[in-house]
């Protein structure tokens, strides 16, 4: 793809908006910018982006969400991806692709709200009826290192299966990447670097960097899962059973 000088307007910590020039692909669109905290690494910002992405609004106001819906609403549709930029140089540091995980493959494709009402992702006043826009590069401390650089990603593909991945910030690396989770056990064995993991990130760890949950499914298997962030290999490791 060709690349063109695009303008995103960065909001800062103390409310301070400014324009930065940066090199994306024709046909990006902006959705949200998110500068770093000082603390982890000065000059730094995260930018979430698609390529010509599809706009699906929510059909009708009148009838309740389903289970997919809840993490969609109204949203766009495309390619995904996430770019840390130098906002003194104004050059891109590096880019990671969002792509949706599927039964023999991957697909470069993944549904982001930009209209939702209150359930994964924050959404912040004003609202329109229970709706408004959602912030999806909303920073926490998910892998519970106490430093919050990390967002997560929602995709409910049923009221049976909510698969979540985390993305950040690296201060060794000083990169943007996706947090592998390494599994072994029950169905999990034949893929050692998976970037979606069912419910993960939706359960509250019992210490910080430790997770132990229990899922039901609907065809009656219970699957428990014990989960650990290793700090050195920034990635997650565990067992299922």
């Amino acid at each position: 793809m060709v690349a063109h000088n695009f303008a995103v307007a960065i909001v800062l910590a103390s409310g301070v908006v400014f324009a930065q020039v940066v090199d994306l692909p024709r046909g990006a669109n902006v959705l949200e910018v998110c500068e770093l905290p000082k603390l982890a690494r000065a000059n730094r910002a995260l930018i979430l982006w698609m390529i010509n992405p599809q706009k699906h609004p929510w059909h009708d106001e009148n009838e309740p969400y389903t289970c997919p819906d809840e993490t969609r609403g109204s949203f766009y549709r495309g390619p995904a991806r996430v770019s840390l930029t130098n906002t003194v140089t104004k050059t891109i540091v590096n880019t990671v692709e969002i792509k949706t995980e599927l039964t023999g493959g991957w697909k470069d494709e993944l549904d982001i709200p930009y209209w939702i009402h209150r359930s994964y992702y924050r959404v912040d006043p004003p609202f329109k009826g229970a709706e408004g826009r959602p912030v999806i590069l909303d920073l926490k401390d998910y892998n519970g290192d106490g430093k919050a650089l990390e967002f997560a990603l929602f995709d409910a593909h049923s009221c049976s299966e909510l698969q979540t991945q985390l993305i950040g910030y690296s201060e060794r690396r000083d990169r943007v990447i996706q947090f592998p989770i390494h599994v072994k056990g029950k169905h999990y064995d034949h893929n050692p670097g998976l970037l979606w993991l069912d419910r993960f990130l939706f359960q509250k760890p019992l210490r910080p960097g430790y997770w132990k949950y229990e899922i039901s499914y609907n065809n009656g298997d219970n699957v428990e899962f014990t989960i650990r962030y290793n700090r050195a290999k920034e990635m997650f490791v565990g067992t299922v059973k």
